[in-house]
């Protein structure tokens, strides 16, 4: 048995640290412990739920769940994060009700998993892939502008392509009318840098932009594929340019276990902090935040937009939504597909207003419409959002979703003692 379940006590010497293991082995099936998991106030379908593993204890062999009624192996992966105790991660399969209970058993060895989510490094961008399907790719190399456009358009820290489980792009990339709204993107407009107006939203104004810096990290598994990149809000007005802000992006791509999934679902945080002692000034604008442009050929006429609150182009410019979904079409002989974002509770002014351009396919959420606020040292800007990628018009049960995201299951673990024969 080459693997184990590692309990870890640590003894503090005047001169050295001392760490005494004391292994517990368990044969391959042996069960872990118990997992219950109690959907809220709407039904979870198909979502990603956690729980955190005790302080004390490390796994370190492969685990899975086990259904105990239909036997069902369901996959995990664990998460393990700095200063903080692992976590359990599945997808749970199937629906829960509103406020049902279901418990799972926790066991050694691996469950199969039909497909994984991979991240492979093309050279010039992460593209994150479901099995053989492309989700999404981070542009991490700087990416040229067209002959035909001015070569400040050029950027990274963006994602372009986005693909949908039916192998539709709902992005652009340099779109004609507006160059620097590739794909998608954070930034900020109209901001007062060292007393001095910038802008990292239009680049080719060569005031400021966002750049790549380096990768953090990159994790693939039966649960979720995992990129963290470091970007750099750049202010260009000054004597030589400096770095504003340093921003990490989390983005996480959870697999979906239907064979023909109606959307792929991934989540990005943003931490903003000040890159210096000089705080990023944002005052009272209209747009500027986290954004998306449609794909190329969404017109006026094939593109839809709806917010949380029911609203359209129309009506829904600077609506407060929990959530906006734009859908598009190339022709009217096609179907619709589309991008949703949901916007996390614990966002600065959640809910955030919502920017619908009354003529483009792009929308962002952005805070600055409700007046004048700041980045300061020592304070990072938070900010937490989910993505649907779906094929068709915007998800009926996009509410549902938005609730499991915001106000996620409660999970419980109940770990069972050793026998003496894994002792």
């Amino acid at each position: 048995m080459n693997h184990a379940l590692r309990l870890a006590s640590f003894l503090i010497l005047p001169v050295s640290l001392v760490v005494c293991h004391i292994e517990t082995v368990f044969a391959e099936n042996a069960s872990l412990g118990m997992v219950s998991i109690r959907a809220g106030k709407t039904p979870l379908q198909n979502q990603p739920v956690s729980v955190d593993l005790p302080d004390s204890q490390a796994i370190t062999q492969p685990v899975h769940l086990t259904d105990p009624t239909s036997q069902e192996k369901i996959p995990v992966q664990i998460e393990t994060r700095d200063g903080q105790p692992s976590r359990l991660w599945l997808i749970y399969p199937g629906t829960l009700a509103a406020g049902e209970t279901k418990t799972l058993e926790l066991k050694t060895g691996a469950a199969p998993a039909t497909r994984e989510v991979t991240i492979k490094d093309t050279g010039k961008a992460y593209q994150i892939m479901i099995g053989q399907h492309e989700v999404l790719a981070y542009n991490y190399k700087h990416v040229p502008a067209p002959k035909d456009l001015h070569p400040l358009y050029g950027r990274s820290a963006h994602i372009h392509p986005i693909v949908t489980p039916g192998g539709k792009v709902v992005s652009d990339e340099f779109p004609p009318d507006h160059a620097h709204q590739s794909g998608q993107f954070l930034a900020y407009t109209k901001c007062i840098f060292e007393g001095r107006p910038t802008n990292f939203w239009e680049i080719k104004s060569n005031k400021g932009r966002v750049r790549f810096h380096k990768l953090l990290s990159k994790q693939s598994g039966p649960v979720f594929g995992e990129l963290q990149v470091e970007q750099e809000f750049v202010d260009l007005t000054g004597p030589a340019e400096k770095v504003a802000l340093k921003e990490i992006w989390t983005i996480r791509v959870w697999n979906q276990l239907e064979a023909n999934p109606e959307y792929w679902m991934y989540d990005i945080t943003s931490n903003a902090r000040c890159a210096s002692d000089s705080p990023l000034l944002l005052p009272e604008y209209h747009y500027g935040g986290m954004a998306i442009r449609g794909g190329r050929g969404w017109t006026k006429e094939n593109c839809r937009f709806l917010t949380s609150n029911g609203k359209t182009r129309e009506n829904g410019n600077h609506d407060r939504s929990r959530w906006c979904d734009i859908s598009g079409r190339k022709s009217a002989d096609e179907s619709f597909s589309g991008f949703t974002i949901l916007s996390h509770p614990q966002n600065f002014r959640f809910p955030e207003p919502v920017r619908i351009h009354p003529s483009m396919p792009y929308m962002v959420f952005t805070p600055s419409v409700l007046g004048d606020w700041k980045i300061e040292p020592g304070t990072p800007n938070i900010s937490r959002y989910r993505f649907l990628v779906h094929d068709g018009p915007a998800l009926s049960n996009t509410d549902q979703l938005w609730n499991s995201y915001a106000h996620p299951p409660q999970v419980a673990l109940k770990l069972a003692a050793p026998t003496e024969t894994e002792k």
